[in-house]
């Protein structure tokens, strides 16, 4: 059942299904958050309570947060192999949070009994991933039998998510260093080390205190684009515009109103760190107000009203000047254009901004591009070689998207 909360925080989990393992140590309390979290950003968490975890906490609070009905013991329904064979009905990841020392040396000894050790037993003979986040005493944790434990799981491909050391407990580790992990288990992390800066979302001009320009883009492109890179490991900054989309809370994200501010972040942006990648997918303003009321405009004073506009400088043309390294990849909005004028409109950007790749959408189109979750684009190099992404999810345009940047510039 997918709740309300699905993916509010980000959609990098969407279309993973996660087993939520929870066994019987006092932090299993934290439980039902993890399981909230994960939903936030797209799973869909199905928990698993052992005996133990079950004196704790009850399972209609589990079957409250994930919304999917909570396994405690196996049936005929062979639970263990329908969830952890690795075929078509099976999870993605199992995720044991928190993870007791008994139920560390059952997996490791490949001791099945009960629901939690026989489910990944599956999983170790299936290539399952699983992630383990501990919870227990100090000294428990230093326990050299449960270390060689540790180590015997890691060298099978087991994940163990440091636990956090403070006052004599192993506690178990915070939620943003288990969904790391989640992400580097589940996705290939060949951007990670890698910075990149993105900007996206329309920006505003006042007229007065009132009245704005704008434009209709609503930052959904660069927002899919900071998910996907998030996911692919790297660290990334999101410069938002005036959109009316959530960023994700994940990534650091920066809000900005006017193009003068998207311009002031990026120059500070980029003085101040190493950004790999400058994506430029926001929609600025070409144009600002000369001269702004203070005060609302009476529409009972003014038949007509005479707006004086200046265009701004090309936010993009500042990136390579401020920080020649990073790679520079400018999107271009284009209305109806013929090939000639295609051609004309990227070759100015490469001259005058020297960016690595240009990408074009045509927003005529009433089936893509602004505010819709689909579009169709094309990437042309400084040569004017060029590749079309088709009519597709703006989710699975920045996958093909990414696909092809590190193929050819990392």
């Amino acid at each position: 059942m997918k709740l309300d909360i699905s993916s509010i925080k980000g959609s990098e989990l969407e279309g993973k299904k996660i087993l939520l393992c929870i066994t019987g140590s006092v932090s299993s309390m934290e439980s039902p958050r993890i399981a909230r979290e994960l939903i936030k950003h797209g799973a869909d968490v199905i928990p698993v309570l052992s005996r133990s975890a079950s004196k704790l906490i009850g399972s209609q609070l589990l079957h409250w947060a994930t919304g999917n009905e909570v396994i405690t013991s196996l049936t005929g329904k062979m639970e263990h192999v329908q969830l952890a064979n690795g075929g078509n009905n099976s999870v993605d990841l199992i995720l044991i949070a928190p993870c007791t020392s008994n139920t560390i040396g059952k997996i490791a000894q490949g001791i099945s009994d009960d629901s939690i050790s026989t489910i990944c037993t599956v999983a170790l003979g299936s290539d399952v991933p699983i992630v383990i986040a501990s919870g227990m005493h100090e000294p428990m944790y230093d326990n050299p039998i449960l270390q060689n434990n540790i180590s015997l799981l890691q060298k099978h491909g087991v994940t163990f998510v440091s636990p956090l050391i403070e006052n004599n407990k192993a506690k178990m580790a915070n939620f943003d260093d288990i969904f790391n992990e989640i992400l580097s288990k589940l996705f290939t992390q060949d951007l990670a080390n890698t910075n990149i800066l993105i900007t996206t979302g329309p920006t505003i001009e006042k007229i007065d205190p009132v009245r704005i320009i704008t434009n209709n883009s609503s930052g959904k492109t660069g927002l899919a684009l900071a998910n996907e890179a998030k996911k692919r490991g790297a660290n990334v900054t999101l410069i938002y515009g005036d959109g009316r989309e959530s960023p994700p809370t994940s990534i650091r994200t920066i809000r900005v109103s006017t193009s003068q501010q998207l311009l002031d972040i990026t120059i500070d942006e980029l003085s101040n760190h190493n950004y790999d990648f400058y994506i430029a997918s926001a929609a600025p303003s070409d144009f600002r107000i000369l001269d702004p009321s203070t005060e609302k405009i009476s529409s009972r004073e003014k038949n007509f009203l005479n707006i004086q506009l200046e265009a701004y400088p090309k936010i993009i043309n500042s990136v390579k000047k401020i920080s020649p390294t990073t790679k520079l990849i400018a999107f271009k909005a284009l209305f109806d254009s013929d090939s000639t004028n295609v051609s004309k409109s990227i070759s100015e950007i490469f001259n005058d901004s020297r960016a690595d790749y240009v990408i074009v959408n045509d927003v005529s189109r009433k089936d893509a591009g602004f505010a819709s979750d689909y579009n169709e684009l094309t990437m042309f190099t400084s040569d004017h070689d060029s590749v079309n992404f088709p009519y597709n999810t703006k989710k699975k345009l920045s996958k093909s998207i990414f696909d092809h940047i590190v193929k050819n510039l990392t």
